[in-house]
């Protein structure tokens, strides 16, 4: 009794220490990011959408809520309603104040992540996590961009994070903060994005099911669906009375018909794409329900050309920011202005080497950017899929959080094979492949150090159900 005090109290030291260092860096990396923010270079960034969020935007400061601003109906209006306020305060600010609240979004989220991991049997992977995703270029630095991806895979954390703080306390309530925060945060993403929903559920289910038995399992259900349905009911509602259909956007066949068609590349294009579709009278909403009838026909219709598209779609979905194998809308990102080979590719060598041929390494001509990008594609899907295997072996909570972090990965990448590839379409659920990365590189090359101090539990975990309340992972190594 003694020892497990002692060693509680031990734990309990440890947790502050970190709880307070992650709130010192976290401060420090923020104060930092404002004040690129303020300066010249960090000044009003445009995500690869920037041009059509401020046009809707303008839409609602001149005709109000129920404005008929076309692109209000096209694209999903929720982020530019929630910039709505804060133009209201200043227009000149607003990219200041927009990018002031999605990094401190981002930041909490990752703080919160990282503090939640320091009280698991997971503690030892607290600063990795950490500084992985804080100083993830692409995470932080779009994360002042107007766009909405970086915060909705902040969110996402988020919600993993409350869920695993709902694990470890044991709480077994459904109505309770984190639950009710959690699907708000989910609601607030899917406003911005609604084929969030769908990524969201790949998070709701699996918690569902491992925290909690009988009725209780479709209560939490409808309680967390309940709240995530407000946001896109407010979209509905707001398209009713600005242009009379009940829909959320009008977007989701035009998106799929880029991606589709005899002469698609499966992503954007110069080239003619689409399907043959006869556009029925009616409605925009109308239109677009057309729009995708026709392009699920021509998949069943042509299964062979399908196949081939959904292959290339898989891997513009997974493609480096740049590089010869790059497809997407990510030419905005911050990030490539001051990459290290940013300078270098305006270089002739420099851009033989990324994008050209160096000469024969081997028999046959190899493209050295296509070598060190077919790398990374398959090292980043490789790690990914290990750390989830390494992860729900782990049995308790970890079963939980692998499938909570795999699942949206695997139903994101679903919805880029649906409609377009593209890099950019990766980003919401970045945050959750990028820990799974971490588990899968650490235990592939610490595999020892991975195992050592969990044998117990992960002994004790194999002897429960995981669907029974997980108390295996939650003991103390």
């Amino acid at each position: 009794m003694i020892k497990r005090k002692v060693a509680s109290s031990k734990v309990n030291r440890t947790s502050s220490s970190h709880l307070r260092a992650i709130i010192l860096v976290s401060a420090a990396a923020l104060l930092l990011k404002l004040f690129w923010l303020s300066s010249q270079q960090g000044r009003g960034l445009l995500g690869a959408d920037g041009e059509n969020y401020l046009e809707a935007l303008v839409g609602l400061l001149e005709g109000g809520f129920f404005s008929e601003q076309g692109k209000l109906s096209f694209w999903p209006a929720g982020y530019p309603i929630l910039m709505w306020p804060l133009a209201e305060l200043s227009v000149v600010n607003l990219p200041f104040f927009v990018g002031t609240l999605q990094s401190l979004i981002f930041t909490v989220s990752v703080a919160f992540f990282s503090f939640e991991l320091s009280k698991s049997t997971l503690r030892k992977f607290t600063w990795p996590a950490f500084l992985l995703l804080s100083l993830s270029p692409t995470l932080t630095l779009n994360s002042v961009v107007i766009g909405y991806e970086v915060t909705s895979a902040a969110l996402f954390l988020l919600v993993i994070t409350l869920y695993m703080r709902l694990i470890r306390t044991d709480k077994r309530s459904i109505f309770n903060w984190e639950t009710f925060l959690a699907a708000l945060s989910i609601s607030v993403s899917s406003f911005m994005q609604p084929r969030i929903i769908l990524l969201a559920i790949g998070i709701l289910i699996p918690f569902a099911v491992y925290h909690f038995r009988g009725k209780a399992i479709p209560l939490f259900l409808s309680f967390s669906l309940f709240v995530v349905a407000i946001a896109p009911a407010i979209l509905i509602f707001r398209n009713v009375q600005a242009e009379g259909f009940a829909a959320i956007s009008t977007n989701l066949g035009t998106t799929m018909n880029i991606g589709a068609g005899p002469k698609s590349t499966g992503g954007y294009s110069d080239a003619a794409t689409g399907v043959p579709c006869e556009l029925i009278e009616g409605n925009a909403s109308e239109q677009d329900k057309q729009k995708v009838y026709c392009v699920l026909k021509w998949y069943l219709d042509n299964p062979v050309p399908s196949l081939e598209l959904f292959i290339k779609k898989f891997f513009f979905h997974w493609s480096p920011w740049f590089g010869p194998l790059s497809n997407g809308t990510m030419l905005r990102n911050p990030w490539l202005q001051v990459h290290p080979f940013a300078k270098t590719v305006e270089m002739q060598e420099g851009f033989a080497m990324v994008y050209g041929n160096l000469g024969r390494l081997f028999p046959g001509e190899w493209i050295f950017g296509s070598l060190i990008s077919w790398v990374w594609i398959l090292g980043s899907l490789g790690f990914l899929a290990y750390g989830f295997i390494v992860l729900r072996r782990r049995g308790g909570p970890s079963t939980f959080l692998a499938w909570a972090l795999l699942i949206p990965v695997l139903l994101n990448t679903a919805s880029s094979i649906g409609t377009i590839g593209d890099h950019r379409f990766r980003i919401p659920t970045l945050t959750l492949s990028l820990v799974l990365q971490l588990f899968g590189a650490y235990a592939l090359f610490s595999r020892k150090s991975f195992r050592r101090g969990i044998d117990g539990p992960v002994r004790l975990a194999r002897g429960l159900n995981w669907k029974g309340g997980g108390q295996g992972d939650n003991l103390r190594s």
